[in-house]
């Protein structure tokens, strides 16, 4: 079997397996945070620091989120 082939089976089998109530549920969930003006955070150490920034980039571009404005003291 190619490459090409074995990944896009293995991708297939994966993506077989997300339960698409589940995932329907987590984006109800963040549409409500939304709606409210709640926040939603993201924590990593090392690497997964990393990760976090560029899913806070994602959640802004992909749901036009805006950053709240940080409290005046």
């Amino acid at each position: 079997m190619s490459f090409s082939k074995q990944f896009l089976s293995e991708a297939a089998r994966v993506v077989e397996q997300i339960d698409a109530d589940k995932v329907d549920a987590v984006a109800e969930d963040l549409a409500a945070v939304r709606a409210r003006g709640g926040r939603l955070f993201f924590l990593g150490v090392g690497g997964s620091a990393g990760n976090c920034g560029h899913a806070v980039n994602d959640f802004r571009k992909r749901a036009a989120s805006r950053p709240m404005p940080r409290p005046t003291t």
